[in-house]
């Protein structure tokens, strides 16, 4: 991973640059070196306050910014030197040394760039696979990422629409060419949890009397809709208000 920083920005760049990421100096509020514990691990994580991007190692750097409260954490083996560094761009002071030269530039031998790709490959495939829905006498069980289980005592609406509501930005969820699965934040400012293709309608829309609206659909329509019909028998439903 390599980290440049000039007047106008501190950039990152992951190997040969499929990941980049850049922040502008006037929206920063400060960088600290700090120690990740062990368990934040490798790649790009969620933080509970943030985001890390790391390819090896426990020390980093840490971005607070202006106008928001998440932070990003960066890796690198000489975290005291690039803070102190992007400190001062932050101060307006005139650099001497090119912060591009002194930067860290991870030389990924071989073994961390496979590590690296394993970590990638391990968190977006299961990602990929195909949402699953089974159910019982009493619950519907939502299985793969963010998976979930709803009793059918807590159900109050199921029903097909066309359109998924607009999405304003994921909360704790997974978004990757169509597929949106996890927590999202929607335009209107309430929350959803989706577990969908985009551009394959019907979704099926569940809404539960104590958790928010549940948008889920298959690749295979005819699923969707069994899912949508299975919930709508009255076999599992008796009080089912549609």
């Amino acid at each position: 991973m390599t980290i440049t920083a000039d007047a106008e920005n501190v950039s990152l760049r992951f190997g040969i640059g499929l990941v980049r990421k850049s922040y502008k100096i006037s929206e920063i509020k400060s960088c600290k070196p700090v120690t990740n514990p062990p368990y934040y691990g490798i790649g790009i994580r969620i933080l509970p306050n943030g985001r890390l991007y790391n390819v090896t190692g426990l020390k980093a750097i840490e971005l607070q910014f202006k106008y928001k409260s998440s932070v990003v954490r960066i890796g690198t083996n000489k975290p005291e030197e690039i803070s102190q560094l992007i400190q001062s761009l932050i101060a307006g002071k005139e650099i001497v040394r090119n912060m591009t030269e002194t930067s860290t530039k991870n030389r990924e031998t071989p073994i961390w760039i496979a590590i690296f790709l394993l970590v990638v490959v391990l968190t977006f495939i299961p990602n990929f696979q195909e949402t699953r829905a089974e159910w019982n006498d009493n619950e519907l069980k939502i299985k793969g990422v963010y998976g979930m289980t709803i009793p059918f005592s807590e159900i109050e609406l199921a029903d097909t629409v066309s359109n998924i509501p607009a999405i304003s930005h994921r909360t704790n969820g997974y978004a990757f060419g169509r597929a949106l699965i996890g927590n999202f934040k929607l335009a209107d400012d309430s929350h959803s949890k989706l577990f969908i293709k985009k551009g394959v309608p019907p979704y099926v829309m569940i809404k539960c009397r104590k958790s928010v609206p549940i948008y889920i659909n298959f690749k295979d329509k005819q699923k969707t809709m069994d899912l949508y019909q299975t919930l709508n028998q009255g076999k599992f439903l008796p009080d089912l208000d549609i």
